[in-house]
């Protein structure tokens, strides 16, 4: 595909290098942006204004199969999408970042209809629903769900005390309906077969149905003398993200608290949700003790400043709270929280890059999504009409590859060993990223 970027930060740069090197990419860039970054990239670059239809000539526009305009500015963004929509880009898609836009995907999708823009991505809604998603599973690290929720993704430490814990695999079994896609133990990363030594504080990730999930965190990698985490949180930043995973949470049944450090804000957000909404410091111990933090099982810090996002975080993880969740705007501060012992750190940078690979391009090919900071993907893989029929036991890909569903005639199989490949079915196959073209050509000519 040939793809033009538009745009002048991380956003620009990481949805630059994630398509670069399967696509034909162009980044416009404004001409005051001085970033040594851009250099590095392997695009065309053309330097000035987005919306100048002179540049998006030369960079030919018309011949674009997909537009991106990723600015800062949403107003120039609109335009910039509009002009090249009327410059014949064949697929245009527009961001909008702004903290003054409140407004919902359904009211993104109306806007761009009114436009003839192809679709509208809002990064903070994006980023919230991620985060929702992961705090609704218990003790989840990761949580996706695919193919309208018959197939369910979760990645998960595995709890001392558990049936998982210091046991070998084939001892104990899988419940049915789940696949165990990957292991992950300090710096190393495998798939699990039935020699693996399972231990507390490894991090699996599992492919199944939902019935099959839910069996999987309950019964075989949580301590049941602990028991389910009430569905309490403290959500620290009430921005609009803050303000969307909130909002959803409680409509999900859970009790919410908001700490607010802008009291306008604050009183703003308070008339619209159930729950307490304080104006305070989130980085203020004495405020977070106060509120009985210690005994929250979930904090959620998603201020806009990455440096109070991770202070507020590590004072919560030193008065006891077991979940913690992190917004971490830079993206080199995504692993470098992590490292510092932060479970679940997400952006609204890599929630927007991963909206459009797996929104706008799904199509396009074989990708479905990215995890591990894109260490790793699911890849969807149809099997030629002329493949003859083969177990899963007698598959071995010379690649980390492992098929996680099998979906033939509308139904979705939840592999084991004994289950059978065919002509025309489609595969969820869990790899490593590097693995990518290696999978798909093992999977082709089988």
């Amino acid at each position: 595909m040939k793809i033009t970027i538009s745009g002048e930060d991380t956003i620009a740069v990481r949805l630059a290098e994630a398509l670069m090197h399967e696509h034909e990419v162009t980044i416009i860039i404004p001409k005051n942006v001085e970033n040594p970054v851009f250099d590095t990239l392997n695009v065309q670059t053309f330097r000035g204004s987005q919306t100048s239809s002179k540049l998006l000539k030369e960079a030919c526009i018309f011949d674009a199969d997909l537009f991106v305009a990723c600015g800062k500015a949403d107003e120039t963004n609109l335009v910039a999408c509009a002009e090249a929509k009327r410059m014949r880009a064949k697929k245009v898609v527009c961001f909008l970042r702004g903290q003054a836009v409140q407004t919902n995907e359904n009211d993104a999708a109306q806007l761009a209809k009114t436009l003839g823009i192809d679709k509208v991505i809002l990064p903070a809604l994006r980023l919230a629903k991620e985060i929702q998603k992961i705090v609704m599973v218990p003790g989840a690290l990761e949580a996706d769900a695919f193919e309208n929720g018959k197939v369910r993704l979760v990645k998960r430490r595995i709890e001392a005390g558990s049936r998982f814990d210091g046991v070998l695999l084939k001892d104990v079994g899988v419940p049915e309906g789940v696949v165990l896609t990957m292991c992950e133990r300090d710096a190393e990363r495998y798939i699990p077969h039935g020699e693996t030594l399972l231990q507390a504080g490894d991090k699996l990730t599992a492919m199944g149905n939902i019935g099959g999930i839910e069996r999987l965190i309950r019964r075989y990698m949580a301590n049941t003398d602990v028991g389910p985490d009430p569905r309490r949180a403290i959500i620290v930043g009430g921005g609009s993200v803050g303000f969307a995973i909130a909002e959803s949470l409680e409509d999900h049944g859970w009790k919410i608290k908001v700490i607010e450090s802008d009291r306008q804000r604050a009183e703003e957000i308070a008339g619209q949700l159930k729950g307490l909404v304080l104006h305070g410091d989130g980085t203020n111990l004495s405020l977070l003790r106060e509120e009985n933090v210690g005994d929250t099982p979930v904090l959620i810090a998603v201020t806009s400043n990455d440096e109070k996002n991770l202070l507020v975080s590590l004072l919560a993880k030193e008065e006891g709270v077991k979940r913690i969740l992190t917004r971490a705007e830079n993206y080199t501060n995504e692993q470098l929280f992590e490292s510092v012992g932060i479970d679940v750190v997400r952006s609204t940078t890599g929630a927007a890059v991963t909206a459009v690979l797996r929104g706008v391009l799904r199509s396009e090919r074989d990708f479905m999504a990215e995890f591990n900071h894109g260490d790793v993907r699911i890849l969807r893989l149809r099997m030629a009409e002329n493949v003859e029929p083969v177990e899963l036991s007698k598959m071995s890909a010379p690649v980390f590859a492992i098929v996680g569903a099998i979906l033939r005639d509308e139904k979705v199989v939840i592999p084991q060993g004994k289950d059978v490949v065919q002509a025309g079915d489609e595969l969820l196959v869990f790899c490593q990223t590097t693995h990518v073209e290696q999978t798909r050509e093992f999977f082709n000519n089988l």
